[in-house]
């Protein structure tokens, strides 16, 4: 089976977050600098792109909170300079229907986009604590979403889109939440977005093996999705955790070894 490599870009940075807003009732004092990412799954002949990142400095100040957003980072600009136009999308995965994941679809006009349905019916009328988040009409908003509307494929459940990747439901965060589970050289990568908003969140803390974002739509199956992903994955990235720059690629080389190690070992110890 072919593998894939995965490139995290950074489209934009919010100037505060409240730490607790991504760890579930953890360091309520902590404040920090969450930047807004995009991932690019690269095969030999494939580009899949995961979000489409949020609105400009502007739009974000006046509707939600600050943002830092360069011209360099602006989406096209970004994908501009890892060698990619926005004309050779051809396949956008929204994890979900908040503003800063999907605001963009409109620029890939290329693209076929796939939401969970479930996402799409709680986009149009979700709880009033996300009103904002999915920027609905009960605000007076017109979602940006809806620039892509026409090209969405609606899912149901879990769907292999093609060998070596596939989409997953991660209920939670959003009732329609979806990850992307991508075969890499270093296993399988579980692209978590806002599942888990920072590393910390599978790493957990303490007593808790692992943490819930602070925003939420049902915590029961939140802990039902983390079971999932033990199941399903080798290695996650998260949705707004500074540490993801740290490697341009991933899977990165120590990874891989790491991974080749492990596999190794196993071998030895199941035919012994």
């Amino acid at each position: 089976m072919e593998t894939f490599e995965i490139i995290p870009i950074r489209v934009g940075e919010f100037l505060f977050m409240h730490k607790a807003a991504l760890t579930y009732q953890v360091d309520f004092m902590t404040q920090m600098v969450a930047p807004v990412i995009m991932y690019l799954i690269k095969g030999k002949d494939k580009l899949v792109l995961v979000d489409t990142g949020g609105g400009d400095e502007e739009w974000a100040k006046k509707y939600h909170h600050p943002i830092r957003r360069p011209a360099d980072e602006a989406p096209a600009a970004a994908l501009k300079k890892i060698g990619v136009n926005v004309e050779d999308i051809e396949l956008v995965v929204n994890t979900h229907l908040h503003w800063d994941h999907c605001f963009n679809n409109g620029l890939f006009t290329k693209a076929k986009i796939y939401v969970q349905k479930r996402e799409m019916q709680c986009a149009v009328s979700p709880l009033p604590t996300q009103w904002t988040f999915y920027e609905t009409h009960q605000i007076g908003m017109v979602p940006q979403w809806f620039k892509g509307y026409e090209r969405i494929t609606a899912l149901e459940g879990d769907f292999n889109l093609f060998p070596g990747i596939d989409i997953v439901t991660l209920p939670g965060h959003t009732p329609g939440f979806q990850g992307v589970v991508v075969n890499t050289a270093a296993g399988r990568c579980l692209i978590a977005s806002d599942t888990l908003g920072l590393f910390q969140n599978w790493e957990g803390i303490g007593h808790y093996k692992h943490i819930p974002s602070g925003i939420h739509y049902d915590l029961v199956e939140y802990y039902r999705t983390f079971e999932k992903m033990e199941r399903i994955c080798d290695y996650v990235l998260p949705g707004h955790d500074p540490l993801v720059f740290e490697h341009k690629i991933y899977p990165y080389a120590e990874l891989t070894r790491e991974f080749v190690s492990r596999r190794a070992s196993a071998m030895v110890a199941s035919s012994s």
